[in-house]
C-alpha cells in the first residue's frame, strides 16, 4: 500500500479524522457563518504551507526520474491554486469551489503514491502531517456544506435548544474518543466502526438542525 493512502488507512489517522470532524461541527454550531468561513480559509492556508515544503522536498529529491517528478509538480500546482481561491460566501460558489479542492488533493496524492516511490525525503514526517491538514480540510469543508445546505433556520429558540443538545453530544464523542484511543490494537478496529456511527447520528442532527 502507498504511503498516503496507508497513512489514511491507520487506525490513528482514521481516529484523527473523526476528531477534526467533531471539532468542525461543532465550530458550526457555536461561530457564525463568516467565523466558519474564515476557519476554512485558515485550513486552506495550513494545507498550503505544507504543499510549500513537499514541493521543495520532490524537487531536491533523489531516485525519481524528472519526468515522475514534473508530474507530481503539476498536481501539486494545480491544489495550491485550487486553494488560493477567494472566500465562497454563496452555497452554490462554495460547492464548486469544495468539488474543485477535493479532486485536485486526490488527484495529487494519487500522483505522489504513484510517481515517488522510493523518494526519500529530508523531512520524515511530511507526509503524515500532509495527511492530517487534508483531514481538517475535508472536515471543515464537509461541516460548511452541511450548514449551507441546511440554511433554511427555524424559530431561533428552537435552534438554540437544539444546538445545546447538539453540541452536549458532540462533547460527550469527543471524551468518548479520548477513551477509545486507549484500548488494545485488537479491537480497536470495531471502536472505529462504533464511533464513526456515532459521529454520523450527531451529522445527521446537525443537517435536521435548520430544516
Amino acid at each position: 500500500m502507498s504511503r498516503i493512502k496507508a497513512l489514511r488507512a491507520s487506525l490513528d489517522k482514521k481516529l484523527d479524522a473523526l476528531e477534526h470532524q467533531a471539532l468542525a461541527l461543532e465550530a458550526q454550531l457555536t461561530q457564525t457563518k463568516e467565523q466558519g468561513l474564515q476557519r476554512l480559509e485558515e485550513r486552506k492556508q495550513q494545507l498550503r504551507d505544507v504543499l510549500k515544503q513537499v514541493q521543495a522536498e520532490v524537487q531536491k529529491s533523489k531516485g525519481v526520474a524528472e519526468q515522475a517528478k514534473g508530474e507530481v509538480q503539476a498536481k501539486l500546482e494545480h491544489l495550491q491554486v485550487q486553494l488560493a481561491l477567494g472566500k465562497a460566501d454563496a452555497r452554490d460558489t462554495f460547492e464548486e469551489q469544495r468539488t474543485k479542492i477535493l479532486k485536485a488533493l486526490r488527484e495529487f496524492e494519487a500522483a505522489a503514491d504513484q510517481k515517488l516511490i522510493g523518494a526519500a525525503f529530508e523531512v520524515g514526517w511530511l507526509w503524515e502531517d500532509l495527511v492530517g491538514r487534508a483531514s481538517t480540510l475535508e472536515a471543515e469543508l464537509d461541516a460548511l456544506k452541511g450548514r449551507f445546505e441546511v440554511e433554511k433556520a427555524k424559530q431561533q429558540a428552537t435552534l438554540e435548544s437544539k444546538k445545546q443538545e447538539l453540541l452536549a453530544k458532540l462533547q460527550t464523542f469527543k471524551t468518548q474518543l479520548k477513551e477509545k484511543r486507549k484500548v488494545a490494537q485488537a479491537k480497536a478496529d470495531t471502536f472505529e466502526i462504533d464511533m464513526r456511527e456515532g459521529l454520523d447520528q450527531i451529522k445527521a442532527g446537525f443537517k435536521r438542525l435548520f430544516e
